[in-house]
């Protein structure tokens, strides 16, 4: 078992820490991970234009290339993001739109998926980035493990998520392990 993070934030976060954390959370368990920053990544916006639709093969040359091998060995796939205007960061919408072509092509994919939150207010809106998350990992035919929201980052410190990031991914690591799911 691996899982692959995907990091919709800057390294020096809230959501990259969660990130870390929840890593450590599965290494408990022995279960490997890497996180990618895909805003530090030459990484496209999808154009529509239906190349992934007929040969499975994305037409832009970028590093998203990086996450389409990545995927392919990993059981986990987690996305993580901060909550902007009630949705997901633009880096990490970027990189689900881009995944068209897993669905188009048959190509191998995690058999699992879930999902960090940060949100900066006392109740940031987590359900129209939690509905993207969901809607994606069904279409590409993932079983969502559930996601951990914590709110009210603008408050807190840095380290004030990494407790439950933590026990969140040892949570996760053991349902891998049971193949539950």
């Amino acid at each position: 078992m691996k899982a692959l993070i995907i990091c919709g934030s800057r390294k020096d976060g809230f959501t990259s820490e969660m990130c870390r954390s929840f890593s450590e959370g599965l290494a408990v368990h022995d279960v490997p991970s890497e996180i990618f920053f895909p805003i530090e990544m030459n990484i496209r916006h999808c154009t529509g234009c239906g190349s992934c639709s007929s040969g499975g093969i994305c037409s832009i040359s970028d590093d998203m290339v990086l996450l389409y091998k990545a995927l392919e060995g990993y059981d986990l796939l987690v996305l993580a993001s901060p909550i902007h205007f009630s949705g997901p960061s633009s880096a990490i919408k970027t990189v689900i739109d881009r995944f068209q072509t897993i669905w188009f092509c048959g190509r191998k994919r995690s058999a699992f998926a879930a999902a960090l939150l940060s949100g900066g207010g006392a109740s940031p809106n987590y359900n129209n980035t939690i509905s993207i998350f969901k809607a994606f990992s069904i279409t590409a035919k993932m079983e969502w493990l559930g996601h951990l929201a914590i709110s009210g980052t603008d408050e807190k410190e840095i380290q004030d998520v990494s407790g439950p990031s933590f026990e969140y991914g040892k949570d996760v690591a053991l349902k891998l392990i049971k193949g539950r799911g």
